[in-house]
């Protein structure tokens, strides 16, 4: 083997490690982010023309989805989101309202706005609101032109800064550790629970991410996990379901819906309820669809597994 070859093998091996955790790091889900647009506010003269900030909604959320930066919720759904909360989109100023309509339409960010004119010139002000950190940001364009004129500059400019402070606006990823770091204040004592779990990932071969995170979440809380509901304290029913949400940078993604009620066994009351979803990129569907899973359920689970204490 000459002196040249010896060096090239040398060079090779040297980059293994460093190629091996970038594949790993390729390998591993990414949490995609989940937009609602909400119609923007007209302010002064142009108050009581809500066309306009309507318009200008409409448009931003065509460039986003264009871009293929994140997943976007479709204006119907926000609309019914809005109404079934009795909330204004124009009024959801408290975090209180922003997580109630991220949690139903799936929205981890959202974007609020305004519009208006001052000495000549027009503006566009959007607001980008995390629904579960209640991290804001925002950026603006403006100019003499019209109002729709502006929004290809502000898309570009929202596109930046989620970009730039998406992970910031983002919860965190969380681990079954996160999860019973939350749940720290609920003991088990060995008590039982019954699992009644069913899930569909839309493929033949059923996989049940949502049970087993369940399950080791529950043990990790010092549950005991019953064969019969007869025999158990508490019943928890689960339903997951995830479907392809399309392709997201490289990967593809896909979108769960997790719903879970606690009931005491005994007497069949109900003790808490609640849905959520996640949008889950990786590498194959499958991985895709249990981490979006798993990643619901450890979220709802966080929430309402603390009527257990």
């Amino acid at each position: 083997m000459n002196r040249c070859t010896s060096l090239l093998l040398a060079a090779a091996f040297a980059l293994l490690p460093a190629l091996a955790a970038q594949n790993a790091a390729e390998a591993e889900p990414i949490l995609v982010p989940t937009l609602a647009v909400l119609p923007f506010e007209a302010r002064g003269p142009q108050a009581d023309n809500n066309q306009t900030g309507n318009s200008v909604a409409d448009l931003l959320f065509i460039s986003l989805l264009e871009s293929g930066i994140c997943n976007l919720v479709e204006r119907a759904k926000l609309d019914q989101a809005l109404n079934e909360l009795h909330l204004s989109a124009v009024g959801l100023v408290s975090p209180e309202s922003q997580l109630q309509l991220g949690r139903l339409v799936g929205a981890k960010i959202l974007i609020s706005g305004s519009l208006f004119e001052a000495s000549g010139k027009k503006y566009l002000v959007a607001k980008i609101i995390g629904t579960e950190t209640s991290r804001v940001t925002g950026c603006s364009a403006s100019g003499r032109g019209e109002y729709l004129a502006l929004v290809p500059e502000l898309s570009g400019k929202v596109a930046k800064a989620l970009e730039k402070d998406s992970t910031k606006l983002l919860p965190p990823k969380l681990s079954l550790f996160s999860a019973a770091d939350k749940l720290s204040a609920v003991k088990g004592r060995q008590r039982k629970i019954y699992l009644n779990i069913t899930e569909d990932i839309n493929l033949a071969t059923p996989d049940p991410a949502s049970e087993i995170e369940l399950q080791k979440l529950l043990l990790a809380l010092d549950f005991e996990i019953a064969n019969t509901q007869a025999e158990a304290d508490f019943a928890i029913t689960c339903e997951a379901v995830a479907s392809n949400a399309g392709q997201y940078q490289k990967f593809t993604s896909a979108a769960a819906r997790v719903e879970l009620s606690v009931h005491e066994s005994k007497n069949h009351r109900l003790l808490a309820t609640g849905a959520t979803k996640e949008t889950v990129a990786a590498a194959s569907y499958i991985s895709a669809a249990k981490d979006a899973i798993a990643q619901a359920t450890l979220r709802l689970a966080g929430e309402l597994l603390q009527c257990l204490q």
